[in-house]
């Protein structure tokens, strides 16, 4: 390599480096120890090789070194300017295989810090994501003490963890857009995750384009042993596939209430009129971009894998009684006074139906559990709360959205023994008897109890729902008219209204 070589190719390295984004030339900086150190010695050892011929002494030992050494004379074995040319080359590859090295040190942390600060103050989110994504276990475990660090870079972790997981409008960015990165950092083990991945999921349901509603649909798989749910639905991969992380973070929480207040704010509004209107292509595509649809399903994916998975909490599962109560305070039913032969009257309708569909899924999922989940074990068949156990509680929750829906005025009573024949239907397909016949008495109090509280409000007219079932189901569910008739203190159950002369009493 010739001194004009050596200029050109320092040349093309300089301009390479100066077309490079800033972030690029500060992440390069990053390890500019190695980098600096590798080019001053190579620079040095070039420079001397391409003055050779001026300053290079003679050889005054043994003719056999001396053969190796002098580079210069009638027959070398190398020139200098081939010398310098392979040692040119032998730097490039080192400082690229430096810069391949993702990891970094502690001590490289100040200077992340400072690019990071500045990539945020001029919203590079993108760029900021790149730079500090293949760090973030090293943040974390500087910042908690786990590796040994210097004050300095303590601090300097403490500042990258604040400025990754509590800047607003990054996690916007990385919520919608790089949930690889989202879910990365919820996998950390530190106090700071949990107000993020709140902040994480909230955005993400509150948002009918994020990515979390393009998974939910993609997570139609319906499986015996429960749902798949694959790679690629990055969010639904990560909190379900192994249930310990959504309970770990809480992500029912922030899904759910996103979806209560989305009601709350919907009296007299665009979405209450929408939610009245006819669900007649409501079931097929369109459900999948509404916010109270997917919040159902979410809940769905969660619990369910919950329950297969031998996770000895109820997920909050109970959130679906505030829903019930939230969709019938917006229910209106235009039609509720003339003959419907709609399956659901409404959108509100389909949602509710959701709702109880959820719910018996749940309950009828005990002859599916391996023989030694936690699930099938129950501590009473009263209708009270167990909130270690899913399909119990499951079946308290069943009651509960049931009798809201009995004593609401708004629902027609089509629409009111529909729900109750889903609840029916699901109780005739728990066993009589066995290590399982637990979970049928249960329900039978719950429904009779409407959920936790045991208000009996709702009994005439779950009465007169269960007088409207199909003659064949209900003949099989005397155990259940038995003890409805027992908690009315009336006449024993027929079909139809009551004897001549008899009326039934107040449930109260």
């Amino acid at each position: 390599m010739s001194i004009d070589g050596l200029v050109t190719f320092v040349g093309l390295v300089v301009a390479l480096f100066a077309l490079a984004t800033d972030a690029r030339r500060k992440a390069l900086l990053l390890r500019r120890g190695v980098t600096v150190t590798l080019t001053i010695l190579f620079g040095a050892a070039v420079l001397y090789l391409e003055l050779f011929s001026v300053w290079a002494p003679e050889c005054g030992w043994r003719a056999e070194v001396c053969r190796v050494l002098v580079l210069d004379g009638d027959k070398p074995w190398i020139t200098p300017q081939q010398a310098a040319f392979v040692l040119v080359l032998a730097w490039l590859a080192l400082v690229l295989l430096n810069l391949q090295r993702k990891a970094l040190g502690a001590r490289h942390l100040p200077r992340l810090l400072a690019l990071a600060t500045a990539l945020v103050e001029e919203k590079r989110f993108s760029e900021l994501n790149r730079v500090t994504q293949p760090h973030l276990g090293l943040i974390a475990h500087v910042g908690s003490g786990a590796l040994t660090a210097s004050k300095a870079q303590k601090q300097a972790a403490t500042g990258l963890q604040r400025l990754l997981y509590r800047r607003r409008d990054f996690i916007q960015f990385i919520a919608m857009e790089r949930p690889k990165t989202a879910v990365e950092m919820m996998a950390v083990e530190s106090h700071i995750v949990f107000e993020f991945a709140d902040q994480i999921l909230r955005s993400l349901a509150e948002h009918s384009d994020s990515p979390l509603f393009t998974e939910v649909y993609d997570n139609q798989n319906v499986f015996i042993t429960g749902y798949v749910f694959p790679e690629h639905n990055t969010y639904l991969s990560f909190l379900f596939a192994d249930a310990r992380q959504a309970e770990r973070l809480g992500a029912w929480e922030p899904v759910m209430e996103a979806a209560l207040a989305h009601l709350a704010e919907a009296k007299g509004g665009a979405y209450q009129a929408y939610l009245n209107g006819a669900a007649d292509r409501f079931q097929e595509e369109e459900r999948w971009r509404d916010r109270t649809f997917v919040a159902i399903r979410f809940l769905d994916l969660m619990v369910d894998a919950a329950m297969r998975q031998g996770i000895e909490w109820h997920m909050w599962l109970y959130y679906t009684p505030h829903l019930t109560k939230s969709l019938l305070g917006l229910y209106v039913d235009p039609r509720k006074d003339e003959e419907v032969f709609d399956e659901w009257p409404t959108r509100n309708a389909y949602l509710l139906y959701a709702i109880f569909g959820a719910l018996t899924d749940w309950v009828e999922a005990i002859a599916h559990l391996p023989a030694d989940s936690p699930h099938l074990v129950l501590e009473s068949t009263a209708a009270s709360t167990e909130n270690g156990n899913i399909p119990k509680s499951a079946i308290i929750a069943l009651g509960d959205c049931l009798r809201q829906v009995l004593i609401a005025e708004a629902v027609s009573d089509r629409f009111k023994n529909y729900l109750a024949d889903i609840c029916f239907r699901c109780l005739d397909k728990l066993p009589r008897d066995g290590d399982l016949a637990g979970f049928r008495r249960s329900m039978i109090a719950s429904l009779i109890a409407g959920g936790p509280l045991r208000k009996k409000d709702h009994l005439p007219r779950l009465l007169e729902a269960f007088g409207d079932l199909d003659h064949v189901v209900r003949a099989r569910l005397g155990d259940f008219g038995e003890a409805l008739e027992q908690a009315l203190g009336v006449w024993k159950f027929r079909p139809g209204p009551p004897p001549v002369g008899q009326t039934a009493p107040d449930p109260s």
